[in-house]
């Protein structure tokens, strides 16, 4: 160990696994909010979402993404002509993803409706076991959204609404989500968008009036024919719905970091969003439109690229350069994809059945609207972010004191002594 900050944070990531999230704990998580007859089950999937072990970051680094997420959200806002307060407040559970580099932590993506936020109060619960209040509810942010886009009316009952909601990978985020607000005093229904109808200048579910939608689909323009309902009744303005296609317009289509890409659009918007154009250069990772115009050039330069479909979600369709082939590669030129610059990501490693195995990490930064409210990682490994392997999954990020840090960690001892400090609060 060499004694420096960034030395201690990298040996706690690679080498403590003092602190598991043992099944025990997300079990006990679970079982205080939901049904007894549901536990079994939702803390099985539970495990499959999440990580083995927390990831370490230095305190200062939780600072550096807010700053560097409210920057570029600054700037997105500057280009758009729609109403701020009610783009922010429809932006509930926007993400910033970012992957933390030598140089800095680089912006990977931002997406709106991000999965995974009402498992995080879980998560924080079993690495404490128990004995941490999760001070993180992001149904507050649903409550917030309505009370600023509906001044003046109640929120009586909000659905939560998806395509066959109960087939989806994060099911069990949206049922935690409706046991939040159950205890808020809001009636919630989970269900699908095509038991949707209109009545009256009011959306309906299919037992009664609906007066906001926590909108689950990643049908994020709401474009397809089968969401045309859903779409009109937001227009009419017949029902609350966040986040909404304008949000995904101003903060999440591909096409935006592209536009930041331009030297002359970013210099112009960040005159005009007083940001530091330094500042965000440092976070955006250059972006170019695939075609036959430059496909030579980036097939020769390919190693340097990752390629993702610009109308995409969840890493579907996305590939690393360096392990497309010709023939893929071929067909990406007519399918609509970006190359965005590669940014390698930092590492955690984790105790699997195959032994301790490094995995790459992405950190998520939920906001609502540009506002950062809550940061976990997301373990993986493969080339793209997915939680299909052993281990993979969320995993809450405990922040110390690289000082301290470095003064404990000489040995297992020192690792297991900083761990439970830092769960019982005694850490700054």
């Amino acid at each position: 160990m060499t004694g420096s900050s960034g030395g201690a944070i990298e040996r706690l990531n690679a080498e403590c696994f003092c602190l598991p999230l043992a099944d025990s704990a997300l079990t006990a998580a679970v079982a205080a909010r939901l049904p007894a007859e549901d536990v079994s089950e939702a803390s099985s999937r539970l495990a499959e979402l999440s990580a083995e072990h927390p990831l370490f970051l230095p305190e200062q680094t939780k600072a550096d993404l807010f700053e560097r997420v409210r920057a570029v959200g600054e700037l997105l806002l500057a280009r758009s002509d729609l109403d701020r307060d009610r783009l922010c407040a429809a932006g509930v559970c926007n993400s910033f993803d970012f992957h933390l580099t030598t140089s800095g932590p680089k912006l990977i993506e931002i997406n709106t409706n991000a999965g995974g936020a009402f498992l995080q109060p879980l998560l924080l619960e079993a690495i404490g076991d128990g004995h941490t209040a999760p001070w993180f509810e992001p149904e507050q942010q649903l409550l917030d959204a309505f009370a600023t886009l509906a001044p003046g009316r109640v929120l009586s009952r909000l659905a939560i609404v998806d395509a066959d909601p109960a087939s989806q990978a994060l099911y069990l985020d949206m049922r935690l989500a409706a046991v939040a607000l159950e205890r808020r005093g809001i009636a919630v229904e989970i269900m699908d968008v095509a038991s949707l109808r209109r009545e009256n200048g009011r959306l309906f579910g299919p037992n009664s009036a609906i007066d906001m939608v926590y909108n689950r689909l990643t049908d994020f323009g709401l474009d397809d024919p089968a969401h045309a309902l859903l779409r009109e009744a937001w227009l009419a303005n017949e029902v609350v719905l966040a986040p909404n296609p304008d949000v995904y317009r101003t903060f999440a289509e591909k096409q935006l970091l592209i536009e930041l890409s331009d030297p002359r659009r970013l210099a112009e918007l960040t005159q005009r969003a007083h940001i530091d154009s330094e500042r965000i250069l440092d976070t955006l990772l250059p972006c170019e439109l695939l075609g036959q115009g430059n496909a030579e050039r980036l097939w020769t330069e390919r190693r340097h690229y990752v390629f993702k479909p610009t109308r995409g979600y969840g890493s579907r369709g996305v590939y690393r350069g360096d392990k497309v082939s010709r023939r893929k590669w071929e067909t990406l030129l007519d399918e609509g994809y970006l190359a965005q610059r590669f940014a390698a990501p930092s590492e955690r490693s984790l105790k699997v059945s195959a032994g301790v195995t490094p995995f790459k990490v992405d950190i998520r930064v939920w906001t609502h609207g540009i506002e950062p409210i809550f940061v976990a990682a997301r373990l993986y490994s493969g080339q793209v972010m997915g939680f299909r392997n052993e281990g993979a999954g969320f995993a809450p990020i405990l922040w110390v004191d690289p000082s301290l840090t470095a003064e404990a960690c000489r040995d297992r001892a020192g690792f297991r002594a900083l761990c439970t400090a830092h769960v019982a609060g005694d850490l700054p």
